[in-house]
């Protein structure tokens, strides 16, 4: 039994580490006046950043079909990022839909600010605090289901929560849910090491 079971394993590696990579391709519904844009594309499972400065469409190799989140951000337009539950040979289009900026830059930095506290500047001893009182959260960008008892569990058990904002990603809300869920991460990797990321009920961005 246990040879068969050993073969199994190997096919299985096998398979999986000669999977095909999957192209997709990314067009612009542009409802602006713009004829050319300035500002990043992101895809939060393989990591990539991708400066874009021009409306053409492109195309980006994937390491395998699936699930994936994709976004886009500029200062210069609001955002709007559209694409397949799965990406496959078929369904393989990644929509970014640009539409001008109707809100004030200072009212969006203040409302902002209110709902997202950016900790890159925290000692271990001010994060530490900040988790006793149960003011410190994890933030996610897009429309993800999040149970809300995984959440609970976690924040039982890491006294971390979550805190989910929409999937139009601003330049300062990006930086300030990146500095914020990167000065956590590098928080609970050193008290807990490792193993509290497989507890985690939604990946906060930028991780």
């Amino acid at each position: 039994m246990k040879p068969l079971l050993s073969v199994l394993i190997a096919i299985f590696s096998i398979s999986t580490a000669f999977s095909d990579p999957i192209t997709a391709t990314i067009i612009f519904e542009n409802f602006t006046e713009k004829t050319t844009i300035s500002g990043v594309f992101f895809i939060k499972e393989t990591n990539q950043r991708l400066e874009i400065n021009s409306l053409e469409k492109f195309t980006i190799t994937l390491p395998r079909k699936g699930k994936y989140q994709f976004g886009f951000y500029s200062e210069d337009v609001t955002a709007s990022t559209y694409y397949p539950v799965r990406i496959t040979e078929r369904k393989n289009t990644v929509t970014i839909r640009l539409e001008n900026n109707t809100a004030d830059p200072e009212a969006v930095s203040i409302n902002r600010s209110l709902s997202m506290k950016d900790i890159s500047n925290f000692s271990i001893e001010q994060i530490e605090e900040s988790i006793n009182n149960g003011t410190i959260n994890f933030i996610v960008h897009g429309l993800l289901a999040i149970n809300p008892e995984a959440i609970k569990v976690f924040k039982e058990d890491y006294g971390v929560g979550f805190i989910s904002e929409n999937c139009v990603v601003d330049p300062i809300a990006f930086k300030t849910a990146t500095n914020t869920n990167k000065k956590i991460e590098a928080y609970l990797t050193l008290k807990f090491g490792e193993e509290w990321k497989n507890k985690l009920p939604a990946l906060p961005f930028g991780l």
